[in-house]
């Protein structure tokens, strides 16, 4: 169900092409499941994440989490869809 939960946000912000072009490349074995991505965020920034988004940059998939930690900051992590490369972290 939480996983659910944290997918609805990808799926309400990527497009259809974006979200179609996640499931085959996860599907494949080209890219990460949200759940194996969500574990390596985690084990970067502890705190409750709170949205995921799906963008492209620069043709490459990336997931954007909203972590919001122990002490009240908003932490957000890039994450590669391919392979769990963290492009970056604001606020840490």
């Amino acid at each position: 169900m939480l996983l659910l939960a944290l997918s609805l946000p990808a799926m309400a912000d990527a497009g259809s092409d974006d979200h179609d072009a996640v499931r085959n490349a996860v599907n494949s074995g080209k890219a990460l499941s949200l759940a194996e991505l969500k574990r390596v965020v985690m084990e970067r920034v502890s705190g409750e994440i709170v949205s995921v988004k799906l963008d492209r940059e620069r043709s490459v998939l990336v997931y954007e989490f909203r972590i919001l930690t122990a002490n009240g900051r908003l932490v957000e992590a890039e994450v590669d869809a391919a392979d769990g490369t963290i492009i970056e972290i604001e606020n840490e």
